[in-house]
């Protein structure tokens, strides 16, 4: 009776580690899989091939914003130049809250 006692036991045990042994194959394909995932949408090339305008707009807009502007004797142009760019800049964090918010509510709807 003992060593039947003993059997069953030492078949649950194997039973218990080979199911072990699948879940963690499982975790980690998964893992290796999200992982993949991410570089691959981390990807410049892949972001460019995905938003061309906008990364356009915001490659035209850093330029700007960069740039130093050419010393002219006229003070009022160098101010309109400065508004102009506040206010593109104003736009384009504008527009990039608003991209960024919409990826953040379209993955949270595919959860």
């Amino acid at each position: 009776m003992g060593s039947s006692r003993v059997s069953e036991i030492e078949k649950k045990k194997i039973e218990l580690e080979n199911e072990l042994a699948r879940i963690q194959e499982g975790i980690d394909k998964s893992i290796d899989g999200v992982k993949e995932e991410v570089v691959e949408n981390l990807d410049p090339k892949t972001i460019i091939r995905k938003y061309p305008l906008h990364i356009l707009g915001a490659s035209v807009l850093v330029g700007f914003l960069i740039g130093k502007p050419k010393s002219s004797g006229s003070s009022s142009d160098s101010l309109i130049a400065s508004e102009l760019k506040k206010a593109l800049a104003k736009k384009g964090l504008s527009m990039l809250s608003d991209l960024i918010e919409g990826k953040m509510n379209s993955r949270e709807k595919l959860r």
